[in-house]
């Protein structure tokens, strides 16, 4: 009976920290980042195939004739990516087994979510062969390399890897509240710049230079989204954090905003690219399964701040 009303308690608290609506909208975002990675995984044997059929084409011996170490820098590049398909799967499956568990009041879930954060950071190192390709290749002057390519991938290894291990090996000894406190502040904070990065290299090497040569207002709004909007959502984060790690409390508000303007970066970008072909083209480099945070954000915001 003791153990019964206990687990009773346990509910009822976590129902009170994690209305049910909330539950359904996190459990809406872990399965749709899931699928994304179930979507990749598919993909990954066809990815390999192509792959043999490059390398073996007359196009890449003509490359390779005239740079010897193309191969030596594109391989890798190539292998490390199919091989993150699978991995960032494995830390997709984590993360809805840690939500899962999140939502049952087991307290298993601090262990999983430390396992998922590992992988996935061991998904981002996977992108370093693809910096060094495009870092030295710049410097090698081949065609297939672009430094904003690779100092695109070299930042978000940077800003992201590192951090996520710190604190999947503080996850580990959960009583230590103020060293976990302390590296989630950093993780939130640098995994959005990391994004913004991202993207706004992609505008900068990518998007801009094929785009339309007329200004036009979905073009103009595909720039302003590229350069400001997850800019605004990491300044929103840093904010955010700074408050937990001073105050050891949660700006609704401020973390709210930061969730939905991170995912309109994806519902705008897709909008744009109904209208600006190079957009849709670039489509299925995106995170577009990140479409569904502003679900998330928005049932923040509507949290009784008592909760």
């Amino acid at each position: 009976m003791v153990m019964s009303t206990s687990n009773a308690d346990n509910r009822t608290n976590t129902e009170k920290e994690l209305p049910n609506y909330l539950k359904i909208c996190l459990l809406i975002v872990v399965t749709s980042f899931l699928a994304f990675t179930i979507y990749w995984a598919i993909k990954a044997p066809f990815t390999l195939y192509h792959l043999v059929s490059i390398f073996s084409s007359p196009v890449f011996r003509n490359l390779t004739m005239n740079h010897p170490f193309a191969f030596t820098l594109i391989a890798p590049q190539e292998f490390a990516v199919a091989i993150g398909f699978f991995v960032n799967l494995i830390a997709a499956i984590l993360a809805f087994q840690c939500v899962i568990l999140f939502i049952k009041n087991d307290k298993k879930w601090l262990k999983t979510l430390s396992q998922a954060l590992l992988i996935e950071a061991i998904f981002f190192l996977l992108y370093i062969p693809t910096s060094i390709h495009h870092l030295v290749g710049t410097v090698l002057s081949m065609n297939t390399a672009n430094i904003g390519v690779g100092l695109s991938y070299l930042l978000q290894v940077l800003l992201i890897a590192p951090p996520f291990i710190v604190l999947s090996y503080n996850l580990r000894k959960p009583h230590n509240h103020a060293s976990i406190r302390k590296w989630i502040s950093i993780v939130a904070p640098l995994f959005v710049f990391g994004f913004w990065f991202k993207y706004l290299f992609l505008w900068i090497d990518t998007l801009s230079p094929l785009g339309p040569q007329q200004v036009t207002l979905m073009s103009t709004a595909g720039a302003a989204n590229s350069m400001l909007t997850l800019l605004i959502a990491s300044i929103a984060t840093a904010f955010a954090c700074l408050g937990f790690y001073q105050k050891k409390e949660v700006n609704k508000w401020l973390v709210g905003f930061a969730i939905i303007l991170f995912g309109s970066y994806f519902i705008i970008y897709d909008l744009v690219s109904i209208w600006v072909p190079v957009y849709s083209s670039f489509l299925y480099v995106t995170d577009f399964w990140m479409v569904t945070l502003p679900i998330m954000g928005a049932a923040i915001l509507t949290i009784n701040p008592k909760t």
